[in-house]
């Protein structure tokens, strides 16, 4: 497994060989539709105070003031 480094600010998350792997062998089509149903959801599931949330990550802050 790699070293999993923290910063201040944003976010970070580990994905496996096996992952990239995975997604790798899928088409670029494929690949553009899972990241569309990706995006659709999470506006769906996020509430205004998760989107200021997300706005701080984007700006690599804490996501809480």
């Amino acid at each position: 497994m790699a070293e999993r480094k923290t910063g201040q600010g944003g976010y970070t998350y580990y994905v496996s060989d096996e992952q990239l792997a995975a997604f790798a062998k899928l088409t670029l089509l494929e690949r553009l539709q899972w990241l569309d149903e990706l995006r659709r959801f999470m506006l769906l599931a996020g509430t205004p105070e998760i989107a200021e949330r997300w706005e701080r990550l984007r700006r690599g802050e804490t996501i809480t003031p």
